[in-house]
């Protein structure tokens, strides 16, 4: 990368507001997934002072996705139905739905499709590790829902650039290829700098920085993983012209059909997850 793109990569990454700074939320729940002595006391002080977060994180342990078969009333009959880790994993998707659910101008995506994209790729993601490698499920829920957070701080600087970006993308490059061809860089590579400030582990930004190209990711399970469930996404859009990489399921051990049956399963099931979200934070 050139010097030009590298300091203009830097002097974005200093200045967008696109994302704050890692909500505390986040930071906690990233904190206490990767704590084994974690438990429903660290949940509880979450959730105590944030009496509206509790409603909605109760809304989402009642959708379909999580199949309890009784209704859950509390935080506590939740944690006891779904382990405390699941509720954290559902106060970050709470937490985050504002924060990744935005429009992007410069690329055509409503902020609907950028929320529903995001969810289909963590839980993807999540879905593809606990049958193939269950070590990395965390890793690759959180890599999943923050995988294209460098499109939404790069929109506004592609919507000055949109004319000459589109005319890549007509011409048959992806995404990547064709902000790689406006600005040097792309939003892969972004999100791997940027999200290092939120001190995610390196797993996480790793994967995020090569999940349009695991290939090159010096053979990381979690880019193959993230890059499957990218792909599993935009198999109803929103990133146009996205191409697989030969050989990325092989990598995790997974075969075409069991990507078909999945994608079956997450498409009802993230639309069900986004419908029971309060409408506050509804997209």
């Amino acid at each position: 990368m050139a010097q030009e793109n590298k300091d203009m990569m830097q002097k974005i990454i200093e200045t967008s507001k696109a994302l704050p700074p890692m909500p505390q939320v986040i930071a906690r729940a990233t904190e206490v997934l990767s704590d084994e002595r974690a438990g429903f006391m660290e949940i509880a002080q979450v959730l105590e002072s944030d009496q509206g977060m509790a409603t909605r994180v109760l809304k989402l342990a009642n959708s379909a996705y999580y199949g309890v078969k009784v209704p859950v009333k509390s935080v506590q009959q939740a944690s006891a139905l779904l382990g405390f880790k699941t509720l954290f994993e559902m106060i970050v998707v709470v937490n985050s739905s504002k924060m990744m659910g935005k429009r992007l101008e410069g690329y055509e995506i409503s902020a609907r499709q950028a929320w529903e994209h995001s969810l289909f790729t963590a839980y993807g993601a999540r879905a593809i590790a606990e049958e193939k490698f269950p070590e990395l499920v965390d890793d690759a829920f959180m890599a999943g829902l923050l995988h294209d957070a460098g499109m939404l701080i790069l929109d506004p600087y592609l919507v000055k650039e949109k004319k000459s970006f589109d005319r890549y993308l007509e011409n048959g490059k992806t995404i990547e290829q064709a902000e790689t061809e406006v600005f040097g860089f792309n939003h892969s590579q972004l999100a791997a700098k940027y999200l290092k400030k939120w001190m995610l582990p390196a797993s996480q930004t790793h994967a995020i920085e090569f999940h349009h190209r695991p290939s090159q990711s010096e053979g990381d399970v979690l880019s193959c993983i993230l890059h499957a469930a990218d792909a599993l996404a935009n198999g109803k859009g929103p990133e146009k012209n996205f191409v697989m990489e030969e050989g990325a399921l092989q990598a995790i051990e997974t075969e075409p059909d069991e990507m078909e049956q999945l994608a079956l399963e997450l498409e009802s099931s993230v639309a069900n997850l986004i419908e029971n979200i309060d409408s506050e934070t509804r997209i």
